[in-house]
């Protein structure tokens, strides 16, 4: 099997460096966010003359850039700090893949030592221990905590509490900042007043990118990620056309990244405008693959029973009692134990978050009506099946007699 490699790492390729595509790379500079970005040093810049911290919330839609703006300012924060003599680091914590207090908290203890121990360890106590450690060693930490409107859906405020308030209990200045990522403000109503008002005042809502801003942004990754000559304008000029309906620039890239798949499977010297078409017609801008994955199993299984039943029934929404019959019916067939319904609305709330269903709700109505817009169901229900395959129970096959 190894001549699979020897002959496919022998073919020529449109790419210099694919991973220039990676939704996890940030590049040094990031095209029309000059704005923003002077509008955080400008917010920021009490910490770096005072050591005064500071808290700043970033909302915006899917894939303009909240993400890259709080790393790229973040890295920058941290170097011209260490420039200045300041020990100050940046942190950036994913709340959708650490979804837990303990998890967000163990991590912000492990940025200043792996080897500590903390197994068996309350978040309380670990937060002590860190609290301790950059009093004595004259340390200020920011932390970016990306996807945060889900993690307070999912746990409540505790977190961002905790991290705005230790200080307060143990009589000192307050030595962490913080960046809350999230697409919208409303997880806010669930903060305390105070916590409310701080972020209230530093909010940061990016706008969706322009077909222009989107072909800016494809032409700097070009010329990072691919050989010279191999991509045709034209082909950003499609692909920047295809994202301006949503304004995400991490679908273009997608859409690059896969069209030049597309050439070099073809063999083909370029990436052209129908390696693009072929690529659209693999991609959905709004809900990506990615995301569907990272879902809680009940929240697949829900979404599952929604599909179905909307393809069933061939209407555009469901009432959520009709869901909720289909939802139940759909855990028996994967031997799981229905959740209650608070935690059935949650599911609704945070995949509304998540851009993957369509919540309607008429004033003066009770009955809410859920549905899915952006997607075909056929593939989105193929796509959940194959994700649960491992959950549902095997059938033991009879003995003959």
């Amino acid at each position: 099997m190894r001549r699979f490699f020897e002959e496919e790492l022998e073919r020529p390729s449109v790419f210099r460096d694919a991973s220039k595509l990676s939704p996890d790379y940030v590049p040094q500079v990031l095209v029309h966010r000059d704005e923003e970005f002077r509008w955080l040093v400008r917010i920021f810049r009490p910490l770096l003359d005072n050591r005064m911290s500071q808290r700043v919330l970033i909302t915006g839609s899917v894939g303009v850039g909240k993400t890259a703006l709080a790393r790229r300012f973040g890295a920058d924060l941290e170097a011209t700090a260490r420039g200045a003599g300041m020990n100050l680091s940046y942190l950036h914590v994913n709340c959708r893949k650490d979804r837990s207090y303990f998890s967000v908290i163990s991590k912000i203890h492990h940025h200043y030592n792996p080897r500590w121990p903390h197994h068996g360890l309350s978040p309380e106590k670990l937060l002590d221990m860190v609290l301790t450690y950059m009093k004595t060693h004259d340390a200020y930490l920011t932390v970016g905590l990306d996807e945060v409107d889900y993690y307070v859906q999912l746990n409540g405020p505790d977190l961002i509490y905790a991290l705005t308030r230790a200080w307060e209990d143990a009589g000192t200045s307050n030595r962490i900042s913080l960046i809350a990522i999230a697409r919208d403000r409303k997880f806010l109503e669930r903060l305390d007043l105070p916590t409310q008002s701080t972020f209230m005042h530093n909010v940061l809502e990016l706008s969706r990118y322009s077909a222009g801003q989107l072909r800016d942004i494809l032409s700097q990754r070009v010329n990072e990620a691919f050989r010279p000559g191999t991509v045709e304008e034209d082909s950003l000029g499609l692909i920047a056309d295809i994202a301006s309906s949503t304004g995400d620039a991490r679908f273009a890239l997608e859409l690059l990244w896969r069209a030049g798949l597309i050439a070099d499977s073809r063999g083909d010297s370029s990436v052209t405008p129908e390696h693009v078409r072929e690529a659209k017609a693999e991609v959905y801008p709004v809900v990506r693959r990615d995301v569907v994955r990272e879902l809680f199993p009940h929240e697949k299984i829900l979404l599952l029973a929604l599909c179905r039943r909307l393809r069933s029934s061939r209407a555009t929404h469901i009432t959520t009692e009709d869901l909720e019959r289909a939802y139940i019916a759909t855990c028996e067939e994967y031997a799981e134990e229905p959740r209650k319904k608070t935690q059935f609305w949650g599911y609704i709330d945070r995949m509304e978050g998540f851009g993957i269903v369509d919540v309607k709700r008429t004033p003066g109505v009770k009955e809410v009506e859920i549905g899915i817009h952006d997607v075909p169901i056929t593939w989105l229900e193929k796509e959940l099946e194959k994700l649960l395959e491992g959950r549902k129970p095997k059938v033991r096959a009879r003995r003959q007699s």
